[in-house]
């Protein structure tokens, strides 16, 4: 390892999604502790830009946007890349795009784990001996400090808003409905990156109803442009019950920025959500929401939320196979979904809300997008935990009538 005090220019290296870069925020704040004197740029991908132009550990950030990029973009990558004259570089995913990245940015020195398919092209690797699997966040954290970096005083995730964000959320809260200190304001994600992670549509439909039952509570919907479609089929849905429902529930998906969606769900006073961005970001939060997290293909021990222990729920499914990692679920058929459909527990108004032993309904569920495993999370067990106004939340709104 080269003197400190001779590394001027660092590349970081994390592409990737906006949940898995928010994770790579506290080995940032590892690199800037241990350089503080020196530039440290970040590459990183179109779709979680943000959260590295507004990491106050990041002098300089370079955008990639890999669904559009051609050839030519990325000669002219490769050529900005190189004009830094990085020292050092650190490849916190260590795929073979990265580690191209990082030979073909002329990096003095290049970090990555040692198990990268192409950490050949770097001269600098990790060793992982002895180590188990960790959590994404202590991972990326290890392979900061083993390149120089200095051990944060906690593990927690950075990400910046502004007065103007603040505001964002205020008049959306405030123009969308009427409410006062001890209305129950629960935020609902449905979306996800893979719809093996999503929670079915029917089941946040029965959610909501169970909700609205017991508690005088708002409910705002949210995600991306890509998640519009099911959220739109949620608040239908419950509109077919509700003939005064757009006093009761909001729709934000699509509607905010990633800054904006982050101070509106820090008025929640809960957070039910799949694996996904918006949970890193809720888990962000200082005194933030209760977060309710349901997790199926994926593992809550590898990429769970961190943040205040006792705001954080997990639900896992419970099934053998799970988690199993994978985009498409090999025991959806419909053959399973009909016996079980035949078996289904209801309630006394004739609604599916006890989901197990395969107890679904086929209304609605489109069996190529959810996974069987989140299937089996119950209503019931997520409603369980929702009791009312959180008493870290009380006082803390403004009435507003």
């Amino acid at each position: 390892m080269a003197e400190k005090q001779n590394i001027k220019n660092i590349l970081i290296i994390k592409l990737s999604s906006i949940g898995d870069c928010l994770l790579a925020t506290p080995a940032i704040e590892s690199i800037r502790k241990a350089y503080p004197e020196s530039s440290i740029t970040w590459l990183i991908e179109d779709k979680s830009k943000d959260i590295a132009l507004l990491n106050p550990y990041i002098d300089k950030t370079i955008i990639i946007d890999k669904k559009n990029y051609k050839l030519k973009d990325y000669l002219k990558l490769i050529a900005l890349l190189k004009s830094h004259k990085f020292d050092m570089s650190l490849d916190l995913q260590g795929v073979d795009r990265t580690s191209l990245f990082a030979f073909l940015s002329g990096a003095k020195e290049r970090y990555v784990e040692e198990y990268a398919n192409l950490g050949f092209l770097s001269n600098k690797k990790i060793s992982r001996t002895g180590r188990k699997l960790e959590h994404a966040a202590k991972f990326y954290l290890y392979l900061a400090i083993s390149s120089g970096g200095l051990a944060p005083d906690n593990i927690k995730l950075t990400f910046k808003t502004s007065k103007t964000d603040k505001e964002f959320a205020d008049k959306f809260i405030s123009e969308k409905f009427n409410f006062d200190q001890n209305t129950v304001f629960i935020g609902i994600n449905a979306g996800g990156a893979w719809m093996t992670k999503k929670w079915p549509a029917e089941y946040f439909v029965k959610l909501s109803e169970l909700i609205f039952k017991k508690y005088d509570a708002r409910i705002v919907i949210f995600g991306g442009k890509e998640d519009k479609i099911c959220s739109e089929k949620i608040i239908n849905s419950i509109k077919n019950n509700y003939k005064n429902i757009k006093a009761f529930i909001a729709d934000s998906t699509n509607k905010t920025t990633l800054m904006q969606a982050k101070e509106l769900i820090a008025k929640m006073d809960y957070f039910i959500t799949g694996d996904s961005g918006l949970m890193h970001i809720a888990a962000s939060i200082e005194n933030g929401p209760e977060i309710i997290a349901l997790f199926g293909p994926t593992s809550s021990e590898l990429t769970g939320p961190i943040g205040e222990d006792n705001n954080i729920k997990i639900l896992n499914s419970g099934l053998i196979c799970s988690p199993c990692f994978e985009k498409s679920c090999s025991l959806i058929n419909k053959k399973e979904l009909n016996n079980a459909n035949a078996n289904a527990k209801a309630d006394d108004n004739g609604s599916i809300i006890n989901i197990n032993n395969n107890n679904l309904s086929l209304n609605n569920i489109d069996v190529e997008k959810y996974a069987l495993c989140m299937k089996k999370i119950c209503v019931s067990d997520v409603f369980k935990l929702i009791s009312g106004k959180p008493a870290h939340k009380l006082s803390s709104e403004p009435t507003i009538l």
